[in-house]
């Protein structure tokens, strides 16, 4: 749920920081369906609501509050911000009248976050799939960019979705970043890359990996 904080903010849960219940915005039905809908028109197929995305992935924050409003009407641009600014993900941002998906895009964006600084990255991966990504690379998927984790017990956390054993896959990210692979931080446990050729990649022994 999203309630509303008066010293703080928006926020999600039973209570701020602070001790507060605040005010109730959305319950986490709402949440749900309001994040579904946002996450469609900013990732995925913005045409179809209506939406005119450039080629950063954003769009106007007015529109997007009357796509959603169209849709729920008990939804509105204030939610919109809401939802963005009390996300734990940190899935979106706004830039003034402007809000976009941080990460996470099937369309076709050219993203512009700052170039990552970390040497060594991670991705977690089926014993099938980690097979085929070491012998021709790690290339996207369903999604415009590969994501990769800042450390080996994430990548291992978010393959655990997908597989019951997962594989952790080390990225040696300054050699494939001085070699001209793109690589964008987006917060603190996502980086986004380029497609990244099979010989900065290597599979990490397992008792290095930490579990979460």
């Amino acid at each position: 749920m999203i309630r509303r904080c008066p010293q703080h903010g928006f926020f999600r849960g039973e209570h701020c920081e602070c001790g507060s219940a605040g005010q109730l915005l959305l319950d986490d039905t709402k949440t749900e369906q309001l994040g579904r809908l946002v996450a469609g028109g900013l990732r995925h197929f913005p045409g179809d609501l209506g939406l005119q995305m450039d080629s950063r992935g954003w769009v106007d924050l007015t529109r997007l509050g009357e796509v959603v409003a169209g849709r729920h009407r008990w939804a509105n641009k204030e939610l919109v911000m809401a939802l963005v600014a009390s996300d734990p993900k940190q899935r979106y941002e706004i830039q003034g009248e402007q809000v976009r998906a941080r990460y996470g895009h099937s369309v076709d964006v050219v993203l512009d976050h700052p170039d990552n600084e970390l040497s060594g990255l991670y991705y977690g991966a089926s014993e099938e799939e980690a097979d085929r990504i070491i012998e021709i690379g790690l290339k996207p998927a369903s999604q415009r960019y590969v994501h990769l984790s800042t450390t080996p017990e994430k990548a291992w956390h978010v393959a655990t979705f997908r597989t019951g054993n997962p594989i952790v896959i080390r990225v040696d990210a300054a050699a494939a970043q001085a070699a001209g692979v793109k690589m964008m931080t987006v917060n603190d446990d996502i980086i986004l890359s380029e497609m990244i050729p099979s010989r900065f990649l290597s599979i990490l022994s397992s008792k290095d990996i930490p579990r979460m």
